[in-house]
């Protein structure tokens, strides 16, 4: 059985995408927020670029000048953050209006980076996966809050990112990093599925679209709906790469 994603323990799932109306959200904000926490908030529609996505983060987290404006300085200053008067709070970092990502070409790599950077704050784990014990451990996560978009068609393209790996529970879009290069993250019941979402590329690829819907459905635990919209998307892609070859 899948475990409830969490805003203020230390553990996976590092990001979640789900409804702005989800009551789920509201309980775990207001308790977050109880215990001292942090809720920020960005603004999806303004993050279309990965240019945007690093201003909106420096802006609204206050980064160092140093921030270098690329992926691994994101990774570094939101492992590392301590804004002003924040201290070590617990974080939760709510992208809101999000839906449009969905066409970005960048999204895997973003919520793999995302990701990366709340195992390195709730687990306080150095690079080799060993304690660090000169580091706070904060819990630190990310919400992507879709306005219309089921959070079952993120599925795919967020699979395709580095080291991830999602699962569907509850109508939400659930993810963490594989065990084996991440260590300690993971609830140990929780079904996640790793890595890009090949498995039913034959099916699709050979017009056998139930067939491909049932292995989706069987291999998520989701529903056939849900199943649907993940095996569109994956086409979308597999004839994009059919199309570039």
């Amino acid at each position: 059985m899948m475990t409830k994603p969490t805003l203020t323990e230390h553990r996976s799932p590092w990001v979640v995408f789900t409804s702005p109306a989800d009551p789920w959200l509201a309980s775990e904000t207001a308790s977050l927020v109880q215990r001292n926490g942090l809720v920020l908030r960005l603004d999806g529609r303004e993050m279309l670029a990965p240019a945007s996505v690093f201003r909106a983060f420096a802006g609204e987290l206050s980064f160092p000048g140093y921030f270098g404006h690329n992926w691994d300085a994101l990774v570094d200053c939101l492992h590392d953050w301590h804004g002003p008067g924040h201290g070590n709070q617990d974080l939760a970092i709510l992208i809101e209006h999000a839906d449009d990502l969905l066409k970005s070409d960048f999204l895997g790599l973003f919520v793999s980076v995302l990701a990366q950077a709340a195992w390195n704050s709730n687990l306080r784990l150095d690079a080799d996966g060993e304690l660090d014990e000169w580091r706070q451990r904060i819990a630190q996560h990310f919400v992507f809050l879709l306005d219309h978009t089921a959070p079952a068609a993120f599925t795919e393209k967020t699979a395709r990112g580095t080291d991830m790996a999602v699962a569907l529970a509850d109508g939400r879009l659930l993810v963490t990093l594989t065990d084996v290069n991440w260590p300690g993250g993971d609830p140990a019941s929780a079904p996640w599925t790793a890595g890009p979402l090949a498995f039913a590329d034959e099916e699709i690829l050979s017009g056998t679209t139930i067939k491909g819907i049932k292995l989706f459905r069987d291999h998520l635990d989701c529903s056939i709906h849900e199943a649907l919209d993940i095996l569109q998307s994956r086409l979308e892609y597999l004839r994009r790469e059919h199309s570039n070859g």
